[in-house]
């Protein structure tokens, strides 16, 4: 599995391991992590990551229902989520 979500500022690459965002230098987090996170659980996570945690959690919810596509776009659900 390998999802891309693309934003204005950066770019954020989701493995079956692994988160990767890109936005002039690379931050990276295990993926069960930011998921963990998403959930409200504690996690260790760089700031950039924890602001999209909902989004690549709603990506990977999405890939792994059953979708066969192997790159598409989002846009930033993370404004309309509230806590």
């Amino acid at each position: 599995m390998k999802v891309k979500l693309v934003y204005p500022e950066y770019q954020i690459e989701i493995t079956e391991k692994e988160v990767y965002l890109f936005n002039g230098r690379l931050i990276s987090a295990p993926l069960d992590e930011v998921i963990y996170y998403a959930y409200g659980k504690d996690a260790v996570l760089p700031e950039e990551l924890k602001k999209v945690a909902h989004d690549v959690l709603r990506a990977f919810t999405l890939f792994s229902a059953g979708s066969n596509l192997s790159k598409f776009a989002l846009p930033n659900f993370s404004k309309s989520i509230t806590a």
